[in-house]
């Protein structure tokens, strides 16, 4: 289960559980705090539901003490669509502006359910690497001498170039996203590793190394060398 699949459960029903839901949660702090969160809000809209706020009456002095006020029949119908909103509001907030945390937790996720990828010595051909790119309809002006690991590898619906470069550093892990849009450079430290995921035309590249070092560089080159096929119809 992805962090997607994961937010999309606790949002439609906070208080659910299913066993996939459950195993994902117990690797994955940001999303055991979404449900958290998700929770708490679901919580107090129940609250406000059930307590109703008391309307104040003003009285003119010496008036005659004015009858309690039956409350609105309709207050429960306006707290209900207010909460509604409310609860959408804070799944888009929670959810939609950390889309490139999200990202990056997969893309962590994905090199670390592969950790072969980092052992190889051997150079890959450049029928292997063809293979690769052409499955996920890329392809990219690299010489094939620096590829140690490529594969298409399936990521959060779509086939994906998944390939290790040789660099005077020691091995990046490069993943080349078509399906998944960035805003801008987004950079992130998770699992000893470093990462950082650029635009790249109409989808991405995210770029890793073990460590701490610098992989701008390989993730500029990328960005120049990737060319995005016709897609079939």
């Amino acid at each position: 289960m992805t962090c997607d699949d994961a937010r999309l459960l606790i949002g439609a029903e906070p208080a659910g559980a299913t066993a996939a839901l459950e195993e994902h949660l117990q690797s994955c702090a940001a999303c055991r705090q979404f449900r958290e969160q998700m929770r708490a809000l679901d919580a107090d809209i129940r609250r406000a539901l059930e307590r109703p706020p008391e309307i104040a009456v003003v009285r003119a002095p010496h008036a005659a003490r004015p009858r309690p006020a039956t409350r609105p029949a309709a207050w429960r119908q306006w707290a209900l669509a207010a909460s509604v909103v409310l609860a959408l509001f804070a799944v888009m907030a929670l959810w939609l502006l950390r889309p490139g945390e999200s990202l990056a937790r997969d893309v962590v996720a994905h090199v670390q359910a592969e950790p072969e990828s980092w052992l190889a010595t051997q150079h890959v051909d450049a029928a292997g690497i063809d293979a690769a790119l052409k499955g996920a309809g890329v392809e990219l002006g690299i010489n094939s001498d620096k590829i140690m690991y490529a594969q298409s590898c399936w990521f959060r619906g779509h086939y994906v170039p998944h390939l290790v470069v040789e660099t005077a550093r020691g091995p990046a892990t490069v993943m080349i996203l078509r399906h998944e849009q960035v805003s801008g450079r987004r950079e992130f430290h998770e699992a000893g590793m470093t990462g950082v995921i650029v635009p790249a035309g109409t989808g991405s590249i995210a770029v890793l190394a073990r460590g701490a070092g610098n992989i701008d560089d390989i993730a500029g080159s990328m960005q120049q060398e990737v060319r995005w096929l016709p897609q079939k119809s």
